[in-house]
């Protein structure tokens, strides 16, 4: 008996000195953290890949599933589940810029857009091809701006926005938001020209108190 409880305290000791060396929750941090994986998760990650691989013709195609999946949980408001499908999509194909569109939003979305641009600037090096993608890292340039109280960042959004545009000049959200920003660069002019060019396109995208406020300017 004796043997057999010192066997016992051995293994427990052993299996908390190892979970220990796995950092946790891992799974809903971009990239997962950027942290040395322990050799469970390790191991895990290698059954995800081989799974993947046998149901999908190859790694981008599975990838690509991952990140829909992923765009999925995050208009459902289920984040943590939108940052895991990510995560999973990142491991397979680093390539894409959609990913780091979403570890943006979301990291955003948790209140940190000053982290959240770092993904969008590693995204915007990966070429986005979708007009929204800028509307999300404008949004996040503009939230640093009102904490901040510096023009700089709302450059930056504008010059976003302008990408945008050229992406896809029908966008209202697009115009919405560059009224805004011109709005608070006190630049009256132009925030309603773009005012009118968002309430042709997209009425959804301006706020109502936003624009009584403007056309009484």
């Amino acid at each position: 008996m004796k043997i057999k409880y010192f066997t016992l305290i051995l293994f427990l000791i052993f299996k908390l000195l190892y979970s220990q060396n796995c950092p946790e929750k891992i799974n809903i941090l971009p990239m997962y953290g950027g942290v040395k994986k322990c050799k469970e998760q390790i191991e895990s990650d290698k059954e995800f890949l081989a799974e993947m691989d046998q149901l999908f013709p190859n790694r981008q195609k599975a990838m690509e599933d991952r990140v829909k999946s992923g765009w999925k949980y995050f208009y459902e408001n289920d984040l943590d589940t939108a940052m895991k499908r990510f995560n999973q999509a990142w491991l397979l194909s680093p390539q894409s810029y959609e990913i780091y569109w979403g570890f943006g939003n979301i990291t955003a979305m948790k209140g940190n857009p000053k982290k959240a641009v770092k993904y969008f600037d590693t995204a915007k090096k990966l070429n986005p091809s979708n007009s929204d993608f800028y509307v999300s890292s404008a949004l996040a340039y503009s939230q640093i701006f009102l904490t901040e109280k510096s023009s700089n960042f709302l450059k930056i959004a504008i010059r976003d926005l302008e990408t945008g545009l050229k992406l896809n000049p029908k966008n209202g959200k697009l115009y919405s938001m560059l009224s805004t920003s011109y709005f608070y660069l006190n630049n009256i002019k132009e925030a309603k020209k773009y005012l009118k060019e968002a309430e042709k396109l997209e009425p959804s995208s301006i706020n109502p108190e936003f624009k009584k406020i403007l056309e009484n300017k």
